[in-house]
């Protein structure tokens, strides 16, 4: 477990984890401070601050406290994560076992794309190192791809804050050459990444785009240049299409 530097954080989560334990009806006030073990003027700052996120909240006045309904949206959206992970499991097993690349499952979080899963090899498959780990929206497949299909709205939020750090020659550096490339990836249907994060690399990625019409998630493959030839793309591009509108049909 990562240290927690922020005392105020940590007594916040035992809280939580109090009334998480607590009965339907919530908690007193001095039950939380007797279970968590803080004092009741601590307690009750801090009760207050989650009531006021809507992380907690109190039945009446001078009520017991419970649970919050913002935890229920959060986790929520946690969920929704988990499920593209479960659904587009399959599809990366199948990826991986007609192309022999490196295949990988990426989400957006704030202004990175992050890679929930990441598979390699053609029989035995295994995790690479690139899951877990968040990757920039200008300088890769995935991230151009999410951000040709997210609404006018979403980009211009995304392109605000994000920072153009080059980490290739080829790196994308500025917002005004980023947006170039939207219009050509949503009429192709897929963005391209050629040495644009590391050197010497092709990726190719597709947007899953669920019931809704909202992109959730990008598919992508990736290798050395030499086995992403033109002859070979057509074929790969129309797997990971393939695979990325199954996925979509399923996600509500």
């Amino acid at each position: 477990m990562r240290e927690i530097r922020i005392q105020a954080l940590a007594r916040a989560d035992d809280i939580l984890e109090a009334l998480s334990k607590g009965p339907p009806e919530g908690l007193r006030l001095q039950d939380v401070a007797t279970r968590t073990g803080l004092k009741t003027v601590t307690t009750l700052t801090l009760l207050q601050s989650l009531v006021g996120l809507r992380l907690a909240e109190q039945l009446g006045k001078r009520g017991r406290y419970r649970l919050g309904p913002r935890l229920l949206q959060l986790g929520r959206k946690v969920e929704a994560r988990l499920d593209i992970i479960a659904l587009a499991r399959p599809a990366l097993i199948r990826l991986c076992q007609q192309s022999g690349e490196m295949v990988n499952l990426l989400i957006p979080s704030t202004t990175t794309m992050v890679v929930v899963e990441s598979l390699k090899g053609e029989v035995f498959l295994k995790a690479t190192p690139l899951k877990g780990r968040d990757l920039p929206m200008h300088g890769t497949a995935s991230g151009k791809c999410y951000l040709a299909f997210s609404s006018d709205a979403a980009q211009r939020s995304i392109l605000a804050t994000l920072t153009f750090t080059k980490t290739t020659q080829k790196t994308i550096g500025d917002a005004k050459r980023l947006e170039k490339e939207f219009a050509k990836i949503r009429k192709q249907g897929y963005a391209t990444e050629e040495d644009e994060y590391t050197a010497d690399t092709v990726a190719l990625a597709v947007p899953i785009i669920d019931q809704g019409a909202k992109i959730r998630a990008t598919l992508s493959l990736h290798g050395p240049g030499a086995r992403f030839g033109p002859a070979r793309r057509p074929r790969l591009l129309a797997m990971l299409q393939k695979e990325a509108q199954r996925i979509g049909r399923e996600l509500l």
